[in-house]
C-alpha cells in the first residue's frame, strides 16, 4: 500500500527579482524565441508564479486589465526535466484562483496551434478557441497559426476544476 505524503520541497509563490535567473533558463530551454530578461524583470509588477523544487522548475505570467476585468495569460513554460508532473496545471489552477478572487471575469491567452498538449491542457480548464490568428510568411506553408482561448471565470467564492 503506498500512501500519498505532500512534498515539502515544492511550493508555488509570486516571482522576485531573484528568480529571473532560473526563470530566463527555463525560457531558454522552452521556447526557441525566448523572452528577454527585461520582458520578465517588468512582469513582477503583474501576476508571477514560480513552481519551486529546491530550484524554479515552471512559471507562469499573467496581466490583469481590471478595467476590462479581463487577464491574458501571457507565459507558461515548465523545465523539460519535469514536464508531465503536474506542474503547469497546478501553476494555471493558481492562477485562475487569484484571478477569480480578483473578479476578473474572463482570462484568455494565445496558444500555437501545432502544440496539441497545451491545447489539450486548457481545454481540461474549459478554455475555449475564440479566435484563430494567422501571421503569413515569405515562405509559403511556413505561416504560423495561434488560437485565442478563452475562459469565462466563475463568481468569487467558486473554483474552477481542471484535472486533479
Amino acid at each position: 500500500m503506498s500512501v500519498n505524503t505532500p512534498d515539502h520541497d515544492k511550493s508555488i509563490r509570486s516571482a522576485t527579482e531573484k528568480d529571473l535567473d532560473q526563470v530566463m533558463e527555463v525560457e531558454r530551454l522552452s521556447f526557441s524565441a525566448p523572452w528577454s530578461y527585461n520582458f520578465f524583470q517588468s512582469g513582477l509588477k503583474e501576476i508571477f508564479l514560480v513552481f519551486e523544487k529546491k530550484e524554479i522548475v515552471g512559471f507562469l505570467n499573467a496581466c490583469v486589465c481590471a478595467d476590462l476585468e479581463k487577464a491574458v495569460i501571457l507565459k507558461l513554460a515548465v523545465h523539460p526535466d519535469h514536464r508531465r508532473e503536474g506542474i503547469a496545471e497546478e501553476l494555471i489552477r493558481r492562477c485562475l484562483d487569484i484571478l477569480i478572487e480578483k473578479q476578473i471575469s474572463i482570462v484568455e491567452l494565445d496558444v500555437e496551434f501545432i502544440q496539441r498538449g497545451a491545447i489539450r491542457l486548457y481545454e481540461t480548464f474549459g478554455f475555449k478557441i475564440a479566435n484563430i490568428l494567422v501571421f503569413p510568411s515569405d515562405t509559403p506553408g511556413d505561416e504560423e497559426t495561434f488560437y485565442i482561448m478563452r475562459l469565462e471565470l466563475p463568481k468569487s467564492g467558486e473554483t474552477v476544476s481542471g484535472k486533479r
